[in-house]
C-alpha cells in the first residue's frame, strides 16, 4: 500500500514571522505619542520601526530619528540614552508615489516625511528589523552610534542589535587619565573609532571620542573627574537603550525581533 499523500505542512508554533517593522503587539500595554517629525536632514525619514529621539522646545517637542540624530552632531552621539524616546510605529498611508521596480518577497518599509505627524511607541513591545544579535528573553537592547563594517559588515547608524561583537563592545586600560582633562593614554588603539562612546571609573556619562581614535592618544568629549594611571575604559560603538529588552529570544526568517519597552523614557 502506498505511503499516505501529506497535503499540508506541519508549522512550528514558534516559527511563524512576527510581522512588519513597527507593529506594535496586541498583547499588553501600549503608550503611543503623536509628535511631529523634525529632522536636521531633508534626506532622512523616520521608518517604521526606527528607533526615535525626542528634542524638546516649548511647544511639546518633536521626533527624529537616530539615524538623523547622530548624522547632525556627533555631540548627539552622547545624549542618545538621555533623550531615547521608543520606536517608530507602523501606520497606514496613502501611497501617492509608487516605488519602481518592486521585487516580490523584498520587504517594502513605510515612514514618516520629514515635517508631518509622527507616532512613537513609548511603552510596550512591538516589533523591529534586528541587524544583529542572537537575543534571549530580556536581553539588552542596543542601536548603533559608529559603524564597523570591517569587523559586523552589513550595519548602518540607528540600527537595532544585541550581542554586541568583540570588536563592537571592548575593554582598554588607560595608562594616563587626569582629572579636568579630555586627554586620555590608552594601552592600545586596536578598534578604537571616534565617536565611540566610552565609559569608566572617572569618566562622565555619555563621553565620546572626538579624536585619536585607532592610536594610542585620545581626546574625549569630556574631561575626566578622577585621576587615574591604571583605569580599564570601556569602547562602544553601539548605545544601550534604557528599559529596553528582547522579549523572547525568537528572530523569524525577515530577522524581525520583538522588543518591550518597559518604561517611558521620554515624554
Amino acid at each position: 500500500m502506498p505511503n499516505p499523500v501529506s497535503f499540508g505542512q506541519v508549522i512550528n508554533p514558534l516559527g511563524v514571522n512576527l510581522g512588519f517593522p513597527g507593529t506594535v503587539s496586541r498583547v499588553g500595554e501600549r503608550v503611543i505619542a503623536a509628535r511631529e517629525f523634525v529632522p536636521y536632514s531633508s534626506s532622512y525619514n523616520l521608518n517604521f520601526g526606527d528607533p526615535a529621539v525626542l528634542i524638546e522646545n516649548n511647544s511639546g517637542g518633536y521626533w527624529d530619528s537616530v539615524a538623523d540624530f547622530v548624522a547632525d552632531a556627533a555631540a548627539n552621539i552622547g545624549l542618545i540614552a538621555a533623550q531615547f524616546a521608543g520606536m517608530a510605529v507602523r501606520e497606514v498611508q496613502t501611497q501617492l508615489v509608487y516605488p519602481a521596480g518592486q521585487t516580490p518577497g523584498v520587504l517594502q518599509v513605510g515612514y514618516y516625511a520629514p515635517n508631518t505627524m509622527a507616532e512613537v511607541l513609548e511603552r510596550g513591545s512591538a516589533t523591529v528589523l534586528l541587524t544583529v544579535g542572537s537575543p534571549v528573553a530580556g536581553s539588552q537592547v542596543y542601536t548603533r552610534v559608529v559603524q564597523n563594517l570591517s569587523n559586523v559588515p552589513g550595519t548602518t547608524i540607528g540600527d537595532w542589535e544585541t550581542n554586541p561583537a568583540a570588536t563592537d563592545l571592548f575593554s582598554v586600560e588607560a595608562t594616563t587619565q587626569t582629572q579636568g582633562s579630555p586627554d586620555v593614554t590608552i594601552a592600545s588603539g586596536a578598534n578604537t573609532q571616534n565617536g565611540q562612546v566610552v565609559s569608566g571609573v572617572g569618566i562622565p556619562a555619555g563621553a565620546y571620542v572626538v579624536s585619536g581614535g585607532g592610536g594610542t592618544s585620545i581626546v574625549l568629549s569630556q574631561n575626566a573627574t578622577q585621576t587615574s594611571s591604571a583605569n580599564v575604559l570601556t569602547f562602544s560603538n553601539l548605545v544601550a537603550l534604557p528599559n529596553v529588552v528582547a522579549r523572547t529570544g525568537y528572530v523569524d526568517a525577515n530577522n524581525m525581533l520583538e522588543i518591550t519597552i518597559k518604561v517611558r523614557n521620554a515624554a
